[in-house]
């Protein structure tokens, strides 16, 4: 059986590890919430320009009428 201190030692490594793991979650998070930024301005910046476009060949198409 484990002494106390062997026990406190393997809990300390654990919470370490813990800890590491925990960090490494939130860098991940931290890229994954940057890239959906990213993604929404550009897909926003399309939604922009399709409108625009839809709207200038409206206006086109009734100044041609």
């Amino acid at each position: 059986m484990a002494t106390e201190n062997e026990l406190r030692q393997e809990i300390a490594e654990e919470r370490r590890e813990l800890t590491n793991a925990v960090e490494s979650l939130r860098e991940e998070l931290d890229r994954t919430t940057e890239r959906a930024k990213q993604i929404g301005a550009v897909a926003g910046a399309v939604a922009g320009t399709l409108l625009a476009v839809r709207t200038a060949l409206r206006i086109r198409r009734r100044l041609r009428d």
